[in-house]
C-alpha cells in the first residue's frame, strides 16, 4: 500500500468531491414538505421528547428503532448552529453522513482489494482504480443524492449499511470480540433507520458468526452469535419500551412479515428481476430496457465463483442480493424505488469483484483504469440527474422571504407566499424557527414574492 501520507490525501480529496457533489445547493432547493417539517420539529426539541422507535413505514408499523430521529437531533445541535436550525441542517446532516460513508467504503475497499490474492491487485496502487471506480459510482447515484438531502431515513439506513460494510472488510480472519460488536451494531442501526437495509445486514451479521465457525473456531462462533444477539437485544430496548407503553402499536414491517407468512405464490426469479432491474435503474438511470438482470447474474455468478473461499467479500456483494431475493419471492404486491437504495452499493461491489475475478493480472489492472476512466466521465451526467430528484426550488424564496420577514417585523399578522407551494407545506414555518411570531397584535401582513422578496401591508 501507498504511505499514510498518500492514502490520507487521496481519501480527503475523494470526501472533498463528494460532500461537494451531495451537499451542492441544498440551501437553495430543500424539500420542504410535511414530512420534513415533522421531523425537523422533533429534532428541534429535547432528546427526551424523541420516538422511541422509527418513523412510520409504507410497509406497515414503523421502523425497528429511534436511530433515524438521534441522527437528526445531532445533526441539529452540530450541524444546526450554522444555519440558524434552518430544516435544510437535517438535509446537510444526512448528505455529510452519507459522503463519510461512502470515503469509508472506499478506503476499506482499496485495502481490502489490495490484499487478496490477484497479483495486479496487491501492493495497493493497482488496487486503488478499481476501488475508486466503485466508490465514485456508488457515491454519484442521482436517486441516492437527490434523497439524501432531504430529511428523511432511507438514506441513513444506506449510509450505515455502507459503514457497516466497510468495517466487515476489514476484520480480519479472528476479530476481536469488540469489532464483531461494532459491525453488528452498525448493520441493526441501519435496519433500524429502515427495514431495507435488512438486505445487507443479514448476511454481515451471518459472516461474524460463520467465519469462525467455517474455521472450526467452535467457541469464538458461539462467542460471536453470543455478542451479536446482545447487540442487537441492546439497541433493540427502545423499541421494546415503546411496545410496552403501547401495546396495540403495530410493529413493523407488517405488510412484508404478512406476505412471507401467508405466501400464495414463491417466485425467486420473477424476484430477481424486479429486484435487478429496480437497483440496476437506481445505480445507472438507465432506460427500463437495458438487460439489468443478465447483467447483474453474471457479474454475481463470475464474482461469487472467484471469491468463493472469502466470505467477507461474498457477504458484502452477492450476499444482499440473494437476501433482497429471497424476501421478495412471495411478494405480489407494488415495489418503490427507494426500498432498494440500501441494496445498490453491493450490486456495484459485485460488478467490481467480476471485474478483479479476469483471468489475467494485466488485464484486472487495465479494466480498472478504464473503468476510473468511465466512473470520471459519467459523472456530470450523474450530477446533472440527481438534480431532478427530490428538489423544492420554493425552498429559496420561502428562506430568503423569511429571513427578510423577520428582519423587517419579528411579529406579524400574517405571513402567506404569492407563489404556489406543495399542499403540506407551511409556509410559516421558516420565519416561526428564526424567531418570528404570528400574532394579531403583529402590525402588518407580507406576502413573500417568488424572487424572494416580501411585500409588507399595515394592518390597523
Amino acid at each position: 500500500m501507498p504511505g499514510p501520507r498518500a492514502r490520507l490525501t487521496v481519501a480527503v480529496a475523494f470526501l472533498a468531491y463528494v460532500v461537494f457533489v451531495r451537499t451542492h445547493d441544498i440551501a437553495g432547493t430543500f424539500l420542504l414538505l410535511g414530512e420534513q417539517m415533522r421531523d425537523w420539529t422533533l429534532a428541534l426539541g429535547s432528546w427526551r421528547d424523541l420516538p422511541l422507535t422509527g418513523t412510520p413505514s409504507t410497509a406497515g408499523g414503523r421502523g425497528f428503532g429511534p436511530v433515524y430521529y438521534w441522527v437528526l437531533w445531532l445533526g441539529r445541535h452540530v450541524v444546526g448552529p450554522f444555519t440558524d436550525n434552518l430544516p435544510h441542517a437535517g438535509g446537510l446532516t444526512i448528505s455529510l453522513l452519507q459522503a463519510a460513508a461512502d470515503t469509508w467504503l472506499f478506503v476499506a475497499l482499496w485495502r481490502r482489494l489490495a490484499g487478496t490474492d490477484v497479483p495486479a491487485l496487491q501492493g495497493g496502487r493497482s488496487s486503488l482504480p478499481l476501488a475508486l471506480a466503485i466508490a465514485l459510482v456508488v457515491a454519484s447515484q442521482p436517486f441516492d443524492v437527490g434523497l439524501s438531502a432531504a430529511i428523511w431515513n432511507p438514506p441513513v439506513a444506506t449510509a450505515l449499511v455502507k459503514m457497516a460494510m466497510a468495517v466487515a472488510l476489514g476484520l480480519g480472519a479472528s476479530p476481536s470480540l469488540w469489532k464483531v460488536a461494532g459491525t453488528a451494531a452498525l448493520a441493526w442501526l441501519a435496519v433500524q433507520a429502515h427495514s431495507s437495509a435488512a438486505f445487507v445486514a443479514a448476511p454481515v451479521l451471518a459472516l461474524l458468526v460463520a467465519q469462525p465457525l467455517l474455521a472450526r473456531q467452535w467457541r469464538r462462533g458461539v462467542d460471536a452469535a453470543r455478542v451479536v444477539a446482545e447487540v442487537i437485544v441492546v439497541l433493540q430496548l427502545p423499541y421494546i419500551a415503546a411496545q410496552f407503553l403501547a401495546p396495540a402499536s403495530s410493529i413493523g414491517p407488517t405488510v412484508v412479515i404478512d406476505s412471507l407468512a401467508h405466501a400464495a405464490t414463491v417466485n425467486p426469479l420473477e424476484s430477481f428481476s424486479r429486484v435487478s432491474s429496480i437497483t440496476g435503474w437506481l445505480i445507472t438511470r438507465g432506460p427500463d430496457g437495458w438487460p439489468y438482470g443478465i447483467v447483474t447474474a453474471a457479474a454475481a455468478l463470475l464474482a461469487a465463483w472467484r471469491w468463493r473461499r472469502d466470505p467477507a467479500l461474498l457477504a458484502v456483494s452477492v450476499g444482499p442480493l440473494i437476501t433482497a431475493t429471497l424476501l421478495f419471492s412471495t411478494w405480489t404486491r407494488p415495489y418503490d424505488s427507494y426500498w432498494f437504495m440500501t441494496l445498490a452499493p453491493s450490486i456495484v461491489v459485485t460488478a467490481g469483484l467480476a471485474v478483479a475475478a479476469l483471468p489475467r493480472a494485466e488485464w484486472v489492472t487495465r479494466a480498472g483504469w478504464v473503468c476510473v476512466a468511465l466512473a470520471v466521465v459519467w459523472q456530470p451526467a450523474r450530477i446533472e440527474q440527481s438534480k431532478g430528484f427530490f428538489r423544492y426550488p420554493e425552498y429559496r424564496p420561502l428562506l430568503d422571504g423569511s429571513r427578510a420577514a423577520f428582519r423587517r417585523s419579528p411579529v406579524l399578522q400574517d405571513l402567506r407566499v404569492a407563489f404556489e407551494v406543495h399542499p403540506t407545506t407551511d409556509v410559516q414555518y421558516l420565519y416561526r424557527i428564526l424567531g418570528g411570531r404570528i400574532d394579531e397584535s403583529g402590525g402588518y401582513a407580507a406576502v413573500i414574492q417568488r424572487d424572494g422578496t416580501v411585500t409588507f401591508t399595515p394592518v390597523p
